[in-house]
């Protein structure tokens, strides 16, 4: 995070990635959207702080049904507080699962659900989504559709583009083995 703060890097929120998107915002330079997927608990204790430090914003997707969980994923009133610091909140299914495995009926469940209980726990409306492991299947973009969500991220490996269906958006996936040098040859 050093590093996007020295180098002119400018975090988005998920709104303005949204008005970026629609024509009615103008991207800064060097910009992007952090996003953060399954709803660890670190993403409060730790990647908060060190955000907050530089200003910066990001965006997590939750899986309502693991919120809590064993103290490795954050509880609601965690989640509830990053929303207050300026994080978007949006969800990540359910229970995590492989959603283009599941059948119709299932995937329905786990989309709605995730959606019904985000807005519920946190009055957040869903705007954006993300694959578990990154996978979906024609059905996972019909229901994604019918409940009216925007935008779904996957992890396939490149930078959003406008040219990418907003329903199957591209990301650069950094891990945690990343050196420093490998994160800033992603960003180029």
């Amino acid at each position: 995070m050093a590093y996007l703060a020295d180098n002119g890097y400018t975090t988005l929120t998920l709104g303005q990635f949204v008005d970026i998107w629609d024509g009615k915002a103008e991207a800064p330079d060097k910009a992007v959207l952090l996003t953060f997927d399954d709803g660890y608990a670190d993403n409060y204790t730790e990647a908060m702080p060190i955000l907050a430090k530089h200003g910066f914003r990001a965006t997590m997707f939750v899986s309502p049904g693991m919120v809590g969980q064993d103290g490795y994923y954050a509880d609601w009133d965690q989640i509830r507080a990053m929303r207050d610091a300026g994080w978007d909140i949006q969800p990540h299914g359910m229970t995590h699962p492989y959603l283009h495995k599941l059948p119709a009926e299932e995937q329905r469940k786990e989309i709605a659900g995730s959606i019904e209980a985000l807005k519920r726990e946190t009055g957040i409306d869903a705007v954006a989504f993300c694959y578990p492991y990154g996978m979906r299947n024609k059905e996972t973009l019909k229901l994604l559709a019918e409940y009216g969500v925007r935008f779904a991220f996957t992890i396939d490996q490149g930078k959003t583009e406008p040219s990418q269906q907003p329903l199957q958006l591209k990301r650069l996936f950094v891990g945690g083995k990343d050196s420093l040098q490998t994160f800033v040859k992603k960003l180029q």
